[in-house]
């Protein structure tokens, strides 16, 4: 039997400034001997945003590479870890006996300050006092590929999603079966700063989507996707000194790194890409959810890139923050909007990273929306091409049929022809005069106006939002279909 529980109560108060140099600020409180439970309860000026996580005594500064125990960002008022539980977001195991930390992350505060109070209840001893293996919510091992797997084919998926883990209310299972319903193979959950939902993805590795682990950096001056690492990497970003340390973390632990959605959203904390993108990023998420959300912003930047030689998969990823329950939203707004095809030999995730490392992905609006892929053989796509004063280049388009095939190189449009059959292919003579090549569906003049009222419709019950505005749309093509490049 366990024996009598008591507690301590502790109380952590002030006020914070905004602060660049330390973007999270790091509350101290000891922990004795005998904890088995530790509660958390915050609150601070109603008008500004503080968020919420948790280190244990094992954390460093940045780049820290154990101690983390939790982050709910501004999700959750209250938390709380114990032995064999913990709320979503945070880790269960072992309490150590020390100084841990209550993180609180400055994400809106006033020039004069935001008050804060931080209640920490130490539960010590009682019937749960039993000693358990800390949960690390560590990515589930993988078996490396298979050089006797059948040939490569193209597989849909989605490269962003979020749970209850962070700022959504579904949940893993909730998510995933959403995306099995638009017919994904896989699916890269990556909630926020957090790695608490990798346990429920392993409870679901059999299942009809494949559950890749992630989690989304999430600075107040940028977001990054973390695929496929093996643990937790530290997000305390204090400024561009901090970037290429973090991807070098998480390339340590066997992931690869995406810059997401850089794009200008008003109001939306830290969505918009303000670093440089260090030399070791592995990829930028060109289109997140619809693509009337101001996408071409992050596409014009991903080519601005990549026209200065840089090479960079281009991927998509819905963001999709899976609600609880039935999900009411149109199929736009849904899991698999976009989605990102790679070209795997097994639905597996070492199958995935190798992909995406190599270039082998397109977009498309929806699983059912036209695909293009490009090639100029032997190279493939994602490919260098030998240098030659001449390539032929072939772009392969599924679906389609009335929209319009273009190519794009580094000085803009290079050629454009209508998409006139299903099963289209496109083959013509490039003459290198820039980095790279790639192609894009867009949408026929009939196709956009009609989407177009289909969005005004849409509107009519859902304002849109970032201040996006229908000329805004209109000036822009419709993009349905995007490929990666091939590269000089």
């Amino acid at each position: 039997m366990g024996r009598e529980a008591a507690a301590i109560d502790i109380v952590l108060e002030g006020r914070l400034v905004p602060d660049p140099a330390e973007p999270v600020a790091a509350l101290p409180f000891e922990v004795p001997p005998g904890a088995t439970r530790i509660d958390l309860r915050y609150a601070h000026d109603e008008d500004q945003v503080l968020d919420l996580g948790l280190l244990d005594p094992a954390a460093t500064p940045f780049v820290a590479r154990a101690g983390f125990r939790g982050w709910s960002g501004g999700a959750r008022r209250e938390a709380f870890v114990a032995l064999a539980d913990a709320t979503p977001g945070y880790l269960s195991g072992p309490l150590p006996t020390g100084t841990w930390h209550v993180l609180l992350g400055r994400a809106r505060v006033a020039p004069e300050g935001c008050t804060y109070r931080v209640d920490v209840r130490v539960t010590l001893g009682g019937a749960n006092a039993v000693a358990t293996a800390p949960n690390h919510a560590r990515a589930a091992p993988t078996d490396p590929p298979d050089p006797h797997a059948p040939e490569a084919a193209w597989y849909p998926g989605d490269l962003q999603s979020h749970t209850h883990h962070s700022d959504a209310k579904g949940s893993v299972a909730e998510l995933l079966a959403a995306a099995a319903d638009r017919g994904l193979r896989f699916l890269a959950v990556t909630d926020h700063n957090t790695t608490s939902h990798h346990a429920d993805l392993r409870r679901h590795a059999d299942g009809p989507v494949l559950p890749v682990p992630g989690l989304e950096v999430t600075t107040y001056r940028g977001h990054a996707n973390v695929w496929g690492a093996s643990d937790w990497v530290d997000f305390r970003i204090a400024g561009e000194a901090d970037v290429a340390p973090m991807v070098h973390r998480a390339h340590e632990l066997g992931g690869l790194v995406s810059v997401n959605h850089p794009k200008t959203q008003p109001g939306c904390i830290g969505c918009d890409w303000d670093y440089a993108v260090p030399e070791e990023v592995d990829a930028l998420e060109a289109w997140q959810g619809p693509w009337w959300l101001r996408n071409w912003e992050s596409l014009a930047r991903y080519d601005a890139l990549v026209a200065l030689g840089r090479r960079l998969t281009l991927v998509g990823g819905s963001d999709r923050h899976q609600p609880a329950g039935v999900d009411r939203d149109p199929d736009e707004l849904r899991v698999g909007s976009p989605t990102t095809w790679l070209r795997l030999r097994r639905v597996a995730v070492p199958d995935v990273l190798a992909a995406l490392g190599a270039g082998q992905a397109s977009v498309s609006d929806a699983p059912s929306g036209p695909r293009v892929r490009i090639e100029a053989p032997p190279t493939p796509m994602g490919g260098v091409l030998p240098p030659r004063a001449a390539h032929e280049l072939h772009a392969v388009v599924d679906g389609g049929a009335g929209d319009r095939l273009r190519w794009v190189g580094a000085h803009g449009v290079l050629r454009e022809v209508a998409i006139d059959r299903e099963g289209f292919t496109d083959t013509w003579t490039w003459r290198p005069d820039g980095a790279f090549v790639r192609a894009e569906v867009v949408a026929s003049d009939a196709g956009r106006a009609a989407r177009l009222e289909a969005l005004r419709a849409l509107a009519a019950h859902r304002p849109l939002p970032y201040g996006i505005t229908f000329e805004e749309i209109g000036a822009h093509p419709w993009v349905r279909a995007l490929s990666n490049p091939i590269y000089r």
